[in-house]
């Protein structure tokens, strides 16, 4: 698997992996897709940065991510998703730990993720756990009744360049 800044050519590749994955709908293709676009119209500090995730030269998988505005060193990781085909091989792992080294080089002290409570969300949550990340929060009914927020976060180790 290899792991690079999205480019903007993967626009399309990464919707398709978004409204197969059997999780997300169009509502949220939307979100990502004004996100993607933003983030290449946009290009500033606080701007949504993107990695696509490559198997062979077959798209498999992407993440958004960016520093959260108003805070000192803080990130979020606002998306991941991987291809239904490809889960459970790495792909999640590796876009999560660029996404971490690339946010430690840019002095980022601190990634936080919000994510649902429900069942189609436990191997995501799964992961977060299997590296690290910590549930901080819980928002009861936060995305609907019955759909906690869960807040998780792990602080990150930079060093001086």
């Amino acid at each position: 698997m290899r792991v690079v800044p999205s480019m903007m050519d993967d626009c399309h590749a990464i919707l398709d992996i978004l409204l197969n994955s059997g999780i997300f709908n169009r509502t949220d293709a939307e979100c990502v897709d004004q996100m993607f676009n933003e983030a290449f119209t946009k290009p500033e500090e606080d701007t949504y940065r993107f990695l696509s995730c490559w198997e062979g030269i077959t798209l498999v998988g992407f993440a958004c991510y960016g520093h959260e505005s108003l805070t000192q060193d803080t990130w979020d990781l606002f998306w991941v998703c991987v291809s239904g085909a490809t889960r459970r091989k790495g792909a999640g792992r590796a876009l999560l730990t660029e996404v971490q080294h690339r946010a430690a080089q840019e002095r980022g002290r601190l990634i936080v993720i919000y994510t649902s409570s429900t069942e189609k969300y436990t191997p995501a949550r799964g992961l977060y756990e299997s590296m690290g990340f910590t549930r901080t929060a819980v928002v009861p009914d936060y995305y609907a009744d019955g759909d906690d927020l869960y807040i998780y976060s792990k602080r990150l180790a930079w060093r001086e360049s």
